[in-house]
């Protein structure tokens, strides 16, 4: 049953280019409606019964290629599908919405499933390539100059990293002549070296942390979600959906060394200073893609300090997060989209009075800027509380807060679009559906935040008791940074250019690569002095 799930949205998306008429989009909808109800089924299934495992071919399990289905993979697959219609009902009246662009977008959508769902190390491997291959042609779709180089700077970039990953399996089939990533973690506490297994985990997690974008292998980032003639619902699958499958990969390998290597205190402070430099790079930028792109590096960063903490809710928090930030992120990169459209600009300092020229779109934008920052109510308040309830180290919840001053304080500028007036007193005219759609994402950023405590409990397991009088407090502290940051911003930040200065540097794709091999030694160097 599992493999419907990698093997149906390839076989429809063939279907609907080879028919290209009426039908295909008929076809599409119908499909993944009942794909979405199909998830659901499944993931009601894993949380009734435990686990679901489909091993090709009656084999043995640990040595069948196999499709394994937890209530975190599950959850992922459920989160994907739910999206992927969202963003099917935003395009279905684009330009850019024909035969190449749903055979591509499902066959993409199927490979992010096999990433979710795959337990083997060389079918990942192979998904990774080929999802690779796919978004790099899902990139260049309007076949611009910029968005060629993009396209191929992210390939390439990719290419290499994942490289890391082939190798580090092979060390691991050396080792244990098993790839299954259960059963290899089995075998894990068998090891009379631990330090065997140094080099593979070194090469195996340099793969997952650039997919990951975390500091310093974020620069490939920017120039694929970021991409000027991208559509948006390209840069939202990509931001919103296609980098989880990074960090799903990075909870599974970490869960997979477990037993004999723990990387939690030097990824806590890898996801600390990403976040911090995604907030840096995100205040100055000019384009509102780029602002986005750096954004989702922030945001990265703060769910690999949860899920780096040692604590159950706040891993849970992380995992919570993830979904928050596909909802709201998503719908960022969708009304950016409208907006770019209707204000003929991207950039930041020029579009102002969103609320009186766009209403619907502006609505979308207040919501899920709202998410992001964490605002009482929202559903980015719940995944943080919970990050937050992870610890009790003063220290650490002062990083935190950090953390979330940076994300309000970049928000604070982003904000700026919504208010003031427009050139053209005239309200625009988005794509009704479109807008409608994005209105409705933002709108369940407001209400996965007003049921975090039943949602948490329906999809984790986890009984979230948020404390009425600690929430307020964290409710007051959202308040008096959202004041200090508009000051903050106003006062220094809005005249300042060295922001901006920082924010156009980039790497170059040599520069890219010396950083990855720079990060694969420093792996080495520090596992070596602590094993």
């Amino acid at each position: 049953m599992l493999g419907i799930f990698v093997l149906a949205p390839i076989l429809i998306g063939t279907i609907a280019y080879i028919i290209r008429d009426t039908w295909a989009k008929p076809l599409l909808f119908l499909f993944q409606f009942s794909y979405v109800a199909f998830a659901f089924s499944q993931f009601l299934s894993v949380k009734a019964n435990g686990p679901i495992i489909w091993n090709t071919g009656g084999y043995t399990d640990g040595l069948a290629l196999s499709l394994f289905a937890d209530s975190l993979s599950i959850f992922m697959v459920l989160m994907t599908s739910f999206i992927y219609l969202a963003f099917l009902i935003f395009a279905v009246n684009a330009d850019y919405f024909h035969s190449k662009f749903y055979f591509m977008f499902l066959v993409l959508e199927g490979l992010i499933m096999g990433l979710f769902l795959s337990s083997d190390l060389f079918n990942i491997f192979v998904f990774s390539e080929v999802s690779t291959v796919v978004v790099s042609i899902l990139i260049m779709l309007n076949k611009e100059k910029q968005a060629i180089y993009d396209g191929m700077i992210y390939f390439f970039v990719n290419v290499i990293g994942s490289s890391f990953l082939l190798f580090g399996a092979g060390m691991i089939y050396r080792t244990f002549g098993l790839l299954d990533i259960r059963a290899v973690s089995a075998a894990m506490p068998m090891l009379e070296e631990p330090q065997a297994m140094i080099l593979p985990y070194a090469m195996m997690i340099v793969t997952v942390s650039n997919k990951t974008a975390v500091m310093p292998l974020f620069s490939w980032l920017p120039k694929a979600h970021g991409t000027p003639s991208a559509p948006p619902v390209i840069s939202a699958v990509l931001s919103g959906l296609y980098i989880k499958s990074g960090v799903y990969l990075f909870i599974r390998f970490n869960q997979m060394f477990a037993p004999v290597i723990d990387m939690q205190s030097f990824f806590f402070w890898v996801g600390f200073f990403t976040s911090v430099m995604g907030v840096i790079m995100a205040l100055g930028q000019r384009d509102i893609k780029l602002f986005l792109a750096y954004s989702t590096v922030s945001q990265v960063g703060l769910i690999v300090v949860g899920l780096s903490m040692g604590s159950n809710v706040a891993y849970w928090g992380a995992v919570y997060h993830i979904f928050n930030h596909a909802l709201f992120k998503s719908t960022l990169f969708l009304t950016s989209g409208l907006i770019e459209k209707e204000y003929k600009t991207r950039n930041i300092h020029e579009i102002r009075g969103l609320f009186r020229r766009m209403p619907w779109v502006g609505a979308a934008t207040a919501f899920a800027v709202l998410g992001i920052t964490g605002a009482p109510f929202f559903n980015g308040s719940i995944s943080k509380y919970m990050i937050a309830n992870g610890t009790k180290d003063a220290g650490i919840t002062l990083l935190l807060n950090i953390i979330n001053l940076g994300t309000i304080l970049s928000y604070v500028k982003y904000s700026a679009m919504l208010f003031g007036k427009s050139r053209e007193e005239q309200p625009g005219k988005p794509e009704r559906i479109a807008a409608a759609t994005a209105f409705v994402l933002g709108v369940i950023s407001l209400f996965t935040g007003l049921f975090g405590e039943f949602l948490t409990e329906f999809f984790f397991g986890i009984e979230l008791q948020v404390d009425t009088a600690e929430y307020i407090k964290k409710s007051l502290v959202y308040v008096f940074m959202l004041v200090a940051g508009v000051a903050f911003y106003k006062g220094l930040l809005k005249r300042d250019r060295i922001l901006e200065r920082i924010g156009t540097t980039e790497l170059t794709f040599n520069g890219i690569i010396t950083v990855m091999t720079g990060y694969f030694i420093t792996i080495l160097v520090f596992l070596s002095s602590v094993l």
